[in-house]
């Protein structure tokens, strides 16, 4: 059973920024100095940030849908409200959810600042490393709200106090400035945080966490050496975090195998972080949307839904039919709603593409038919990622044969096969094959450079992460083009950075819209 993650509202609310506006107030009336008594209260106070990160604008659909269109690999199937501007670039300032999740993640920051501050308000009487540990985690959590806003919004604004005199005042930060906080939080908690998160379970953040966020920073960043050391270090101490690829990539994706999983590094926990019982779906706070809107729609439990998110028919043609990964990632055939229980091809479903599987096929017993708020996490980091950076760190740094090693862990777990059988009958289950086949020894750091970057396209695919990935490689002109998978001649280079939410703009004379918007 997972462990509730249980946090007060009140507390949050107490001290966080006003939800919507960088210039409104903070609102409630309780003083911090009177709240912060214990560790136990500065953790609640950190718990308030994951359930954010698990809410409607955030994990929840309001980050990851927009990431997913935005990327070469998934395209609008049936079409709903502001999502349908991000596949064909044509994001406006006036998105909602651009400025939704902007809200949201400054939310967290605020609640993030509080709990840092509120560390300092404690008495001497408690242990200075409970302290640091305290800190550490709040500080995690800052640099990674962070690092989704500069890669989204490019120069932001950078708070780093709960008390804001004049918000009006405020100004754009740098990227270069944020990404140097973004580096001193991350260490810190690096420098900071045990071998094991708080409670042991992982969507808190361990010392290997900020290890891997540190690593994959730093890629961000192109500054190679740093990256391949934080991820080696992962590498190197695996057996003590608990670290390891599992042997059936599907269970990576299977609800009952999530907790436990050796694969996840940092998750977000949509049911451990409920806040509420309201009988309404559209208004939990913590629901987890992607399983139903790249569900199919028309089709029955598990994988069926609303077919909003739906990748090209280019991603699936293009992925070798004998790729394991292929079958856990997408759904080609189907049981539909029609009372003949009758496996359908894809060409038979109401949008006739073949669907995203990772985040529906197990979701466990979920709370509607529709997958709402359902007990499957998403997997916000995992092992599979750190080898694929040192692969890419390590290749920039002339350690090509090192490289292909870690290349060749991924796909050999991959040519494992496994049991995906949710027909019930054992109807999809794959023994080991041959492919896909190790790196060719001798292989160039250019061309290996080009064989990481698709293994990270295939291996994390539907994971949130290709947008970014197309961003810091300025991959957008080929993979956009009319030989790409997803063919788009809106693309610009500008669209690499989301508009500032216009209402800012306009209240803050200090803030200047992005280019191009």
């Amino acid at each position: 059973m997972k462990n509730i993650i249980k946090f007060s509202a009140l507390a949050i609310l107490t001290f966080v920024v006003g939800c919507a506006d960088l210039d409104e107030e903070p609102v409630g009336t309780l003083s911090p100095e009177g709240f912060f008594n214990t560790i136990d209260d500065v953790n609640a106070m950190t718990d308030g940030t994951y359930g954010l990160m698990a809410s409607s604008n955030f994990y929840g659909s309001g980050l990851t849908t927009p990431l997913l269109l935005s990327s070469d690999m998934v395209a609008n199937g049936l079409e709903f409200s502001d999502y349908t501007e991000f596949s064909p670039f044509l994001v406006t300032p006036t998105n909602s959810f651009v400025s939704g999740f902007w809200a949201t993640a400054y939310q967290a920051i605020a609640t993030a600042n509080t709990a840092i501050q509120g560390v300092g308000l404690l008495g001497d009487d408690i242990d200075e490393e409970d302290k640091n540990i305290a800190e550490a985690e709040a500080r995690f959590v800052r640099g990674f709200l962070y690092y989704h806003l500069i890669r989204l919004y490019g120069n932001i604004p950078y708070i780093d106090s709960p008390d804001i005199v004049d918000a009006l005042s405020i100004e754009l930060s740098s990227t270069d400035e944020v990404y140097v906080k973004i580096i001193e939080d991350m260490t810190f908690a690096f420098e900071n945080l045990e071998m094991d998160s708080r409670g042991s379970v992982r969507s808190r953040p361990s010392k290997g966490t900020a290890a891997s966020y540190l690593a994959s920073i730093y890629m961000t960043r192109e500054d190679w050496q740093n990256s391949y050391d934080m991820a080696k270090w992962v590498i190197d101490h695996s057996g003590e975090l608990n670290y390891a690829l599992v042997d059936d990539f599907q269970d990576v994706f299977r609800e009952s195998e999530q907790w436990s999983s050796p694969e996840y590094i940092f998750t977000i926990d949509f049911t451990g972080n409920q806040t509420g019982e309201n009988p309404n779906p559209a208004t939990y706070e913590n629901d987890n949307k992607i399983g139903p809107f790249t569900g199919v729609e028309g089709g029955v439990k598990p994988i069926r839904g609303w077919s909003m998110l739906v990748p090209h028919i280019n991603v699936y043609n293009e992925w070798d039919s004998n790729d394991y990964r292929l079958k856990v990632s997408m759904a080609d055939s189907l049981i539909l709603a029609d009372d003949t229980d009758i496996v359908r091809p894809f060409t038979d479903f109401e949008v006739a593409r073949p669907h995203i599987a990772k985040h529906n096929r197990f979701v466990g017993e979920g709370r509607t038919t529709a997958g709402w708020r359902s007990d499957f996490d998403h997997a916000a980091f995992r092992y599979a990622e750190v080898l694929l950076i040192a692969a890419e760190a390590g290749n920039e740094l002339g350690l090509t044969p090192e490289a292909i090693g870690y290349v060749d862990q991924i796909r050999g777990r991959a040519r494992k096969g496994g049991t995906i059988d949710f027909y019930g009958s054992g109807y999809d289950s794959y023994a080991p094959s041959d492919y896909p086949e190790d790196v060719a020894s001798g292989t160039s750091k250019d061309d290996l450079r080009d064989i990481i970057l698709e293994e990270r396209r295939i291996e994390l695919a539907f994971e949130f992460k290709r947008w970014y990935d197309i961003v810091r490689r300025d991959l957008g002109s080929e993979v956009f083009g009319p030989s790409g998978l997803e063919p788009q001649p809106n693309f610009s280079e500008f669209r690499y950075l989301w508009p500032l939410p216009q209402a800012e703009v306009d209240k803050n004379q200090n803030f200047v819209q992005n280019p191009g918007y």
